[in-house]
């Protein structure tokens, strides 16, 4: 029989703190009274970056949520359901071998100082973003070989091999355009020159940002309804959740179960996205002995994914592979395929050798995950035979620390990225997966990306790659999160159908608007 102190315990813990009178969560906002354009919005998240630089961030999540989408516009953008769509690229094409990628951009599009977003302009940005030595845009832009202005207000790609997951990278970090003066003069990590609508007023790394609409000229005249927009660091998930009770934020993402105390609160609102990010213990295949495939499925039989987001994710879902349900990559034949089997996991170490159990040692944990995880994981994992000893670091230094080797595992947030393909060159990467990738991955995932096959052709062979990474139990997912955003009743426009919504965010608040 399952033991349950723990599990109950922590669950508990997580109600005490608030409490809030019953209320339900909304599918959207939209806002109460006429919007003030003259409004600042008050956001707040767990963690903060500590550059302004898009090239040289460290969490490509982190950077693009805390306002760096404000200052800078994106070659491309992501839409709800998953697909990739032009932003600064009007149009884009691929020639016949796959290999050249052709971005028509718009020609609209000024920065301040009237300098044209063109060809030129993004050519220089692309060259720094594949070139320059950072913790991960350098990386991402490995398909990317060269890059050749092909007309006034176009560029040419050349792809090392024929891949459609490009301008899924080009909606993320890399694809943030800087002025021309900035790459050449200036100070990215502190200065901002960019053709959003807003620019910095105030940076303090890792803690704070504020930024001010200052154009009249933005060519996108949906967009820039709130006058300023304040980013607040709030690592302390108990001190978020009363910083939301206390109105002192206006828009904030907390962590499961601790927005559910928030629920009914007069003049806030929930509004839940199920998105691809979620929980998930990191496996080290480095280390003996995650060497062997037997030992990792132990681990994904060895706790119960669905008592954990029953009682610290609500309204989450179990996960089970690396792809969400109506996104590309989705096998809904995996669904419970590591159902929680203790005496399974036994079995398998047995066979692997490990009669006796296994001591993974240190287990990093990252200090914003849901309060409790890792013990409830300790407890159940005990049950098999497993030991693990956590050890809590923050969002910057722990997946460092995991990248070097310094540990077997980490319990951190995952994420499926701008899309399955495109994420999957993000999670297997070496920041998050030390041991590397295998010929079968590289293979798989060739067939999934390279944009000559039809798109059902792409589809399936997205299927097996998720297939793979789930028989080879590269990792052990725990949840599906379901995200708790929430917000003020004078906060309109956020909904389930903005950006980003159903893979890594909703993140971008280009037209969000405040009220009186």
């Amino acid at each position: 029989m399952i033991r349950q102190r723990t599990i109950r315990a922590v669950a508990a813990l997580l109600a005490v703190g608030l409490l809030a009178a019953c209320g339900g969560t909304d599918s959207g906002s939209a806002g109460s009274g006429a919007p003030n354009t003259e409004a600042t919005l008050r956001t707040g998240f767990t963690t903060a970056p500590q550059t302004l630089d898009p090239h040289m961030a460290t969490s490509e999540i982190v950077s693009f949520r805390f306002g760096l989408n404000m200052i800078y516009d994106r070659l491309f953008t992501v839409k709800s359901d998953g697909t990739v769509e032009g932003m600064l690229v009007k149009n884009f094409g691929y020639s016949e071998d796959g290999r050249s990628l052709i971005l028509d951009l718009r020609e609209d599009v000024t920065f301040r100082d009237g300098t044209p977003l063109d060809g030129k302009v993004v050519k220089a940005n692309l060259d720094r973003a594949r070139t320059l030595d950072s913790p991960s845009v350098k990386a991402r832009m490995k398909p990317v070989v060269d890059v050749a202005v092909t007309g006034p207000y176009q560029v040419t790609l050349a792809l090392a091999q024929p891949t459609d997951v490009v301008p899924f990278i080009l909606a993320e970090m890399a694809g943030f355009i800087m002025h021309p003066d900035l790459i050449a003069n200036g100070n990215p990590a502190t200065e901002t020159n960019g053709s959003g609508a807003y620019s910095v007023e105030s940076f303090a790394p890792g803690e704070r940002l504020v930024v001010v609409r200052d154009r009249t000229d933005y060519w996108d005249a949906d967009a820039a309804k709130v006058a300023r927009i304040e980013y607040q660091a709030i690592p302390d998930t108990q001190a978020f959740a009363n910083a939301m009770a206390g109105h002192q934020l206006d828009l904030g993402l907390l962590v499961p179960g601790t927005a559910a105390a928030l629920e009914g609160r007069k003049g806030l609102v929930n509004v839940d996205i199920p998105s691809g990010t979620g929980v998930e213990l990191f496996l080290n295949r480095n280390t003996a002995p995650l060497d062997d495939v037997r030992v990792r499925q132990a681990i994904n039989y060895a706790y119960n994914r669905e008592e954990i987001v029953e009682a610290l994710f609500p309204g989450s879902e179990a996960r089970y592979q690396y792809s969400r349900a109506g996104l590309p990559g989705y096998d809904a034949s995996l669904e419970g395929v590591y159902s929680f089997d203790t005496a399974k996991a036994k079995k398998l170490l047995a066979e692997a050798g490990h009669p006796n159990g296994i001591d993974l040692g240190q287990v990093i944990v990252i200090s914003t995950v849901t309060p409790g995880v890792a013990d409830v994981l300790q407890e159940q994992f005990a049950q098999a035979g497993i030991k693990m000893t956590p050890v809590v670091k923050d969002g910057l230094e722990g997946p460092q620390s995991f990248s070097r080797g310094d540990a077997s595992a980490m319990v951190q947030v995952s994420t499926m990225g701008t899309g399955f393909t495109a994420g999957s060159g993000y999670r297997w990467g070496p920041r998050t997966n030390p041991a590397g990738v295998t010929p079968e991955y590289e293979k798989l995932l060739a067939d999934a990306t390279d944009p000559r096959r039809s798109a059902e052709e792409r589809d399936a062979s997205a299927v097996e790659l998720n297939r793979y990474l789930v028989e080879e139990a590269w990792g052990a997912p725990v949840t599906w999160t379901t995200a708790p955003w929430v917000m003020s009743d004078k906060v309109g426009h956020f909904s389930t159908d903005m950006d980003y919504a159903k893979t890594i965010g909703p993140y971008d608040p280009r037209y969000l608007t405040v009220s009186d």
